[in-house]
């Protein structure tokens, strides 16, 4: 899905389907990660968007994912850069 010439436009880095991770909105003024929410939530990856703009003419490139937190199920949209993966 995203092998084509415009689909990956931004050149940001995606995480994979079904990968595992927080959703960070910054750094705060120590270079620790501040997390969305106020809190570390697990959440995992579950889709791409067909197109990032409701008018698909003007799309010019995926940089969204749809993860859905562990703890109540809730999927929320998001920038792909605001993914933080888990290192194991």
């Amino acid at each position: 899905m995203l092998t084509g010439r415009r689909q990956n436009f931004h050149h940001s880095k995606l995480p994979q389907p079904g990968e595992m991770g927080y959703l960070i909105t910054g750094h705060d003024r120590f270079g620790g990660p501040r997390y969305q929410g106020g809190r570390r939530r697990i959440c995992i990856v579950e889709s791409f968007p067909l197109t990032d703009s409701p008018d698909y003419r003007y799309s010019i490139g995926i940089h969204t994912v749809t993860v859905r937190f562990l703890d109540n199920q809730e999927r929320r949209r998001c920038s792909g850069v605001n993914f933080q993966p888990l290192v194991c």
